[in-house]
This record gives C-alpha cells, sequence and structure tokens, in this order.
C-alpha cells in the first residue's frame, strides 16, 4: 500500500470517528503489506455499515479481514470470467482477433501449391 492510500484512508476514518483517537503508527505498521484499494474499500465499507465504533472493537482486524474477503472475492471473480468461455466462444474470439495474412505471403503458397485457395 501507498502512503497516500493509507492516509486517505486513516484520515477518512480518523474523521468519521474522532473520539476514537486512533494511532496512525500502529495502523500502519500492522496494515500497510494490504493493498491499497483493497484497503480503501474496506475502510469506506466500514464508515457505510457502522454506526457506532465501541472502545474495545478491533478496528484494525474488521478492516484486515474484510480486504481480504475483497481480494478473494475479485480473484473469484476473474476466474469464473476466464473460464465461463466456452470452447466454442473461444474460438470465435480467436478468429475475430486474428490478423490476415499478408496478401503476398498467401499468393506465394498457392504459387507453390501448398493450400487450397485461400
Amino acid at each position: 500500500m501507498t502512503t497516500e492510500a493509507f492516509n486517505k484512508g486513516f484520515t477518512t476514518l480518523n474523521k468519521i470517528f474522532p473520539a476514537l483517537k486512533l494511532d496512525a503508527k500502529l495502523f500502519w505498521e500492522l496494515l500497510n503489506d494490504l493493498d491499497g484499494q483493497f484497503f480503501l474499500v474496506a475502510i469506506f465499507e466500514l464508515i457505510k455499515t457502522t454506526k457506532e465504533i465501541y472502545p474495545n472493537t478491533n478496528i484494525i482486524a474488521i478492516i484486515r479481514v474484510r480486504a481480504e474477503e475483497l481480494k478473494v472475492e475479485i480473484f473469484k471473480n476473474s476466474t469464473f470470467k476466464l473460464t465461463a468461455e466456452t470452447e466454442k466462444d473461444r474460438v470465435k474470439r480467436w478468429q475475430e482477433e486474428a490478423v490476415p495474412m499478408p496478401e503476398d505471403c498467401r499468393r506465394a503458397l498457392e504459387d507453390l501449391g501448398l493450400t487450397k485457395q485461400l
């Protein structure tokens, strides 16, 4: 995570829950290994869905768990999209993406009798 992402998330969290007096250094030490985007989404979801946070609530664990869940969801969704393509769809996509054979190569192959009419 970049310090910019951390600062944005931590500052926002501190503005919404100012009474908690959160320790930036502790948050950074325990959460800096997370992806910055997942960290921010986890914080914004926490802010949107949590009415109050009590003194003994482990906010760091809540953020970490949600960020890791988001990462798994993204992985599952992208894996599903990759495997959802049928063989027929894949061949069609390859045909659409294929670059046509250069005309001089096509003529040369025809002259040699190596291909049917292309």
